[in-house]
């Protein structure tokens, strides 16, 4: 039996990743539906193995894992399953929730735009093809719009050419590299069957070729990952004008790009494929310098007083200070690094280009204050030159901002504290308390050693920060030494916190900063529009958060999207004249889309600048428990605030 349910294949992806069992819950989570679905799911998905040698066992209070009966029977099926992925047309597993068709649908209409023939594609096919209703797919085509609209392209629907995406050439292009290529959309790269028939393999080389040799005579300097870039937008460049597609340019372009060594560059690329290809690409020459230009990276060794963007750097620079109080304004390795990425960012900004960004995600989970500064260098080149600064082109920046802070020792950790366990009850009872201790303080402490009464000497007390022990240990003398209980109670528990608490002056209040009157569940709202609003209102009433603050909550979204996955979204504002760090949290009744992926709890963050070395310890932290430690499933299912509060202070 074969798998055509897209969650089955995502929950066994899931179930073979992870080794040990996994809960409805967390699975749920992970993809995004109810418990509910995922058990029917686990009926259908144990129906399409049980030929195969493997089935789905649920334990009771453990949750699901794959039991595999014949390795040869499942290594096969395997096999099996990669090979149609391959092969078989993408019609095969339909796609059953709404933002998945909506990837779907301009996935195929994109596709389309790179066929050697013109493929028409009628409405009611979609129809058949889906399994909707008319009305359904007028739904799905207005959240198309939607998408599409920050590519200034729409949906059009005629008797004539079907259902077709319409808009600027240039637009058009730049959306088919995100959904095609960069893996946005539906589909990646290597999941996309029709990547081979309309691109062959000796043409992508031999393409592949050509600019790499020519690339090299000019001497132009692209990194691996530019290169790509460069490759594939000639591919794209060529099967649209193979349909008679041509961007065009404006005379004073044309006059800019004609001056640079890019565009010597670019005319001996067009030669080489107009005889290797056989093809009269007409104008195209344009269209590749400007994507060179866009892609080199240009060096600046010592930058001097007169270096270019000076104006705008030294103003990133300054509000970077007002908003944060970070002063970053002496190292000189970041002006350069800002120059450097600024000489190609602007002239892709012009031209509406997109740079792949492998590692936003990433950059924007590990490095969040870096990403926060970045943002707010977004923020003055819009201003500046009203040029619209992509998320991918955010990403790029805040790497700049990250190793500038780790140069100014920002990011550094706190070294956990060195304790020894002392235990008159022998080793067992003392290896229970250590594992008490690394289970609720293991990212503060680190016990080193456990111990009886006779070994502890003044010596060994000297060598570590913190004593626990449940012997009297009267004969030594030191303010490091602290009673517990044999069994180590919630008493204990809190001592060593407070303890902690007391020695670092800077530690967090959870439960100052994560307001009980701020946390809401069991709300339903439509979209993040709706969510933002009653969030940004409720601090307002409470005075916790300007109108200006309110304001730059939307804003900050608007530059990028801050949802995290697992269900998780942690917007905040950009601006913070309050003297209250506060974050609100919300757990809805039901998932809503926020931009590209389900969510259902948001956490709104507003921290004023006098504190803002507290956003990324408050961020991590989150990240941590909430998708590191899948404390999203109990939230989502408890709704119980005291218990979030513990776990936040817990593991700190």
């Amino acid at each position: 039996m074969e798998i055509s349910n897209k969650r089955c294949i995502q929950i066994l992806k899931l179930l073979l990743k992870n080794k040990e069992c996994m809960t409805g819950d967390n699975l749920a989570v992970a993809i995004g539906v109810s418990s509910r679905t995922i058990r029917n799911d686990m009926k259908d998905l144990n129906r399409a193995l049980e030929d195969h040698g493997a089935s789905v066992v649920s334990e009771i209070g453990q949750g699901y894992y794959l039991k595999i009966e014949d390795q040869e029977k499942f290594l096969a099926f395997q096999n099996e399953m990669e090979e149609q992925k391959r092969e078989k047309d993408f019609k095969n597993i339909i796609p059953s929730e709404p933002e998945d068709r909506v990837k779907y649908i301009i996935s195929k209409l994109l596709l389309s735009t790179l066929n050697g023939r013109k493929e028409k594609i009628e409405f009611f096919d979609l129809e058949e093809e889906l399994f909707i209703s008319t009305s359904t797919l007028k739904k799905d085509f207005r959240n198309i719009d939607k998408v599409l609209k920050p590519y200034d392209l729409k949906i059009s629907i005629t008797k004539k050419d079907g259902v077709k995406i319409v808009g600027d050439e240039a637009k058009i292009r730049y959306c088919i590299s995100e959904y095609i290529f960069n893996s946005k959309g539906y589909f990646g790269i290597e999941e996309n069957q029709f990547y081979q028939s309309i691109f062959k393999e000796q043409e992508i080389e031999k393409l592949r070729e050509i600019l790499l040799d020519v690339i090299s005579v000019y001497n132009l300097r692209l990194t691996d990952l530019a290169f790509k870039n460069v490759l594939i937008h000639s591919l794209i460049m060529l099967k649209r004008f193979a349909r008679q597609k041509s961007v065009t340019y404006e005379e004073n372009d044309i006059k800019t790009f004609e001056k640079k060594v890019e565009f010597e560059c670019a005319q001996e690329i067009i030669k080489r494929i107009q005889q290797e290809f056989e093809v009269d690409l007409g104008n195209e020459v344009y269209y590749l310098t400007q994507h060179l230009i866009s892609s080199q990276r240009f060096l600046i060794d010592d930058p001097k007083e007169d270096y270019e963007y000076k104006n705008e750097i030294e103003k990133i620079l300054i509000k970077i200070k007002e908003e944060t109080n970070i002063d970053l304004s002496d190292d000189k390795q970041l002006i350069n690094g800002l120059a450097m990425h600024l000489s190609a960012a602007l002239q892709r900004m012009r031209f509406d280009m997109n740079i792949r960004n492998e590692f936003l995600d990433s950059i924007k989970n590990m490095y969040p204050l870096a990403f926060e500064l970045a943002v707010i260098a977004g923020e003055i080149i819009e201003e500046n030159f009203q040029f619209r600064t992509q998320e991918n082109e955010i990403g790029f920046l805040a790497m700049h901002f990250g190793a500038a802070l780790e140069r100014k020792g920002l990011n550094e950790k706190k070294p956990r504290k060195k304790a020894i366990i002392v235990c008159y009850a022998g080793v067992a009872t003392a290896m229970l308390i250590k594992e008490k201790i690394e289970q609720n303080f293991g990212h503060k402490i680190e016990v080193i050693k456990t111990c009886s009464q006779q070994e502890v000497s003044q010596e060994l007390i000297d060598q570590v920060d913190l004593v626990l022990t449940t012997a009297e240990l009267s004969e030594l003398q030191s303010d490091k030494i602290k009673k517990i209980n044999l069994f180590l109670d919630e008493t204990d528990i809190q001592l060593i916190g407070n303890i902690l608490k007391e020695d670092q002056k800077d530690e967090i209040d959870y439960r100052k900063i994560f307001r009980k009157e701020l946390f809401f569940y069991d709300v339903e709202f439509k979209n993040k529009e709706e969510i933002l609003e009653h969030m940004t209102r409720e601090m307002q009433i409470r005075g916790l958060i300007s109108k200006e603050g309110s304001k730059s909550v939307f804003k900050r979204e608007e530059m990028s999207t801050t949802e995290l996955g697992n269900m998780v979204a942690i917007p905040h504002a950009m601006s913070n004249d309050s003297e209250e760090a506060v974050v609100s949290v919300m757990v809805l009744k039901k998932p809503i889309l926020w931009e590209n992926e389900k969510v259902q709890v948001v956490l709104l963050l507003n921290v004023p600048k006098s504190q803002y070395n507290m956003w990324e310890v408050v961020f991590k932290r989150l990240y941590q428990y909430l998708i590191g430690d899948q404390g999203v499933t109990k939230l989502i299912k408890d709704k119980d605030y005291d218990d979030f509060i513990r776990h936040l202070e817990r593991n700190e």
